[in-house]
């Protein structure tokens, strides 16, 4: 395949900045994993000095961070889920071969993972592996609309990167199908609500540069503070419902109960689909829009955020697969 042999793998490591060989392989959309490098620089005065000296400059690794895009798949997701949310429960089996992963909102110290991506030189093809560690999750954003699948978006922060280590074979798992917009329920206070565009996001609140003078340039492990839960989503501009609650004037009536859920389109057990269900128990409805943009039909737009009710995490996001665990 040469030029075309992209590939992206990951492991949980034990220890956070520890690279450990990646064993899970995942289909990706793409990926923008920047490096970044630091200059410690003097700039002292003395005779017949024009501009910087080159001798007065130190370099230093600051780390790696970016986006990777792919898309749902009813087998593998699972994996993400504890390095999104903080805590994954597992059940199961039911009908002898589906398990239930489900992520809610815990501390994420001590969760890191090794991702390896394979880049392919050009034109030769051969594939330069670059294997970061020290990986967190730092945004993450679940989106479908209408024609097109279910979307995941992780933003990512890494402490280090090698371009030593060999690259981990692939295996990517068998017999996995898309999540798409035609398997798609968007529930709003427990009532089936038809949209165009859907989209979740979590801010994790991660301080991701926390660097100290100890004999290195390395940064510590990202420490949480707080995060950010937010909802998007379009439809056809049918009632004042949903508006009504953007608009309300008691705590009460601006708050909604969401949940979407996407099956897959191949049955597990004898009854049970692949699905992925995401909860937001505490909707905050902040927004509204449903100006006139010209004579069709005019859809409206809603967004908020997710609020803690004191007693549900804020977001949870349940995955059933074939998959034994996360």
């Amino acid at each position: 395949m040469g030029a075309l042999d992209q590939q992206i793998m990951f492991g949980d490591e034990s220890t956070y900045g520890t690279p450990v060989v990646p064993t899970k392989t995942f289909e990706f959309n793409s990926e923008s994993i920047d490096d970044s490098y630091g200059r410690t620089e003097g700039d002292p005065l003395r005779v017949g000095t024009y501009v910087k000296r080159s001798d007065r400059f130190t370099p230093y690794y600051e780390g790696a961070s970016g986006t990777i895009e792919f898309d749902v798949m009813t087998k593998g997701f699972g994996y993400f889920l504890k390095h999104m949310l903080g805590n994954v429960a597992t059940t199961g089996p039911t009908e002898t071969v589906v398990y239930t992963h489900t992520g809610t909102m815990a501390d994420l110290l001590g969760k890191s993972f090794t991702c390896q991506v394979g880049r392919p030189l050009h034109p030769t093809g051969t594939v330069q592996p670059f294997t970061f560690e020290g990986g967190k999750i730092t945004e993450w954003e679940l989106a479908n609309s209408v024609e097109g699948n279910l979307v995941l978006t992780l933003t990512t922060d890494f402490q280090q990167v090698l371009t030593a280590t060999a690259l981990a074979t692939a295996a990517y798992p068998t017999g996995m199908e898309n999540f798409t917009w035609v398997g798609g329920v968007v529930q709003i206070d427990g009532s089936p609500y038809d949209v165009t565009e859907f989209s979740v996001s979590c801010n994790n609140g991660l301080n991701t540069d926390r660097r100290y003078i100890k004999g290195g340039a390395d940064k510590k492990e990202p420490t949480g503070g707080r995060r950010e839960v937010s909802f998007s989503l379009s439809a056809d501009f049918d009632s004042l419902t949903q508006r009504n609650k953007a608009a309300s004037a008691t705590r009460a009536g601006a708050l909604g109960a969401i949940t979407a859920t996407w099956q897959g389109p191949v049955l597990l057990g004898s009854t049970i689909y692949p699905t992925i269900t995401v909860t937001i128990p505490a909707a905050r409805f902040d927004e509204w829009q449903g100006a006139n943009g010209g004579p069709e039909g005019i859809s409206q737009s809603l967004s908020g955020v997710g609020a803690y009710d004191g007693t549900n995490s804020a977001v949870s996001i349940t995955y059933k697969s074939a998959d034994v665990t996360p």
